[in-house]
């Protein structure tokens, strides 16, 4: 099982945390021979061809490129297996995508250690999906409930100096904010002509709307999907992530809904696994990346049809 310490070990330093190398029984590079940047250009690439993220980069060539040249450099390193040959293409379509990291921040996240295990996923999510983004890109970073100032494209090491303040306080209005802090601002202002990348919105949550009706969540997403498509883009062009910390039964009932929720099941996945159980039980750092690209990757594959 994987031991994070406290809260502040947990955002170390860039330098640190890519440092911090376990031993594992994978093979960094099995077959003994490196891939080049003009291989994985290639396989990124080949990896967008007949996706709803391809009318964004098919005039954006340097942003594959730049993300080809990290990924060349990450190839014979042992602590992570996102370029490897086999997950090299989930990890391109993710990192492709704008990451939204949508947080929790009602009171009941006090409980259970769920805080820190949403702060535990913050860093992890934010570490994973930034190794072979283009330098001038970054994470986007909301709370339901605090409005904090400077959260857009953070870099990975600007998160300890804007989490480790944070606390918890208020209700869960997960659908009412979700549209006016997330797709206001970076979906909606942008269109038709200005949304330069697809978006990845993970949204991790420990209970159930309060006090809006549970539907406002759902039809946030479905008023998304129309305003894309009024703006002749794939409803696809925005997906969701969603998953549970702690073990309150209200919340895996309303996610359980989501789910089933046709009008919206082609963007949204929903974790079958609560996050911070699955995330205990990995092994280490190789295992963490692994399952994050993964569980990042489903609503892509989803919304593809795959």
């Amino acid at each position: 099982m994987v031991s994070y310490g406290p809260f502040s070990n947990m955002f170390k330093s860039a330098s640190n945390i890519f440092g911090n190398v376990f031993t594992t029984s994978q093979e960094v590079n099995p077959n003994g021979q490196s891939r080049t940047k003009a291989e994985f250009v290639a396989e990124a690439k080949q990896a967008l061809q007949n996706t709803s993220a391809m009318v964004f980069f098919k005039n954006n060539p340097k942003f594959i490129e730049e993300l080809a040249e990290k990924a060349a450099s990450l190839v014979d390193d042992p602590s992570t297996p996102i370029v490897g040959k086999d997950l090299f293409p989930k990890t391109a379509q993710v990192t492709m995508h704008q990451q939204v990291l949508y947080c929790d921040d009602s009171t009941s996240m006090k409980r259970e250690d769920r805080w820190a295990s949403q702060n535990m996923l913050i860093n992890r999510i934010a570490r994973v999906t930034t190794r072979i983004l283009p330098e001038s890109e970054g994470v986007y970073l909301r709370y339901i409930n605090q409005d904090i100032p400077k959260l857009n494209s953070l870099k990975f090491e600007q998160l300890l100096d804007v989490v480790e303040p944070l606390r918890w306080g208020g209700d869960t209005p997960i659908g009412t904010n979700l549209r006016s802090k997330v797709l206001e601002p970076l979906v909606y202002s942008k269109l038709p002509n200005n949304l330069k990348r697809p978006l990845l919105v993970s949204i991790i949550t420990d209970g159930l709307p309060e006090p809006e009706p549970k539907s406002t969540f759902v039809d946030a997403i479905v008023e998304c999907g129309d305003r894309l498509e009024a703006a002749n883009l794939p409803r696809e062009s925005v997906k969701f992530m969603v998953g549970q910390v702690g073990t309150a039964p209200a919340s895996t009932r309303f996610l359980q809904e989501v789910a089933n929720y046709k009008r919206i099941s082609k963007v949204v996945f929903v974790a079958a696994e609560k996050l911070d159980a699955a995330a205990s039980n990995l092994e280490n750092d190789w295992k963490m990346d692994e399952w994050l690209i993964e569980t990042l990757y489903a609503p892509i594959m989803k919304s593809e049809g795959k």
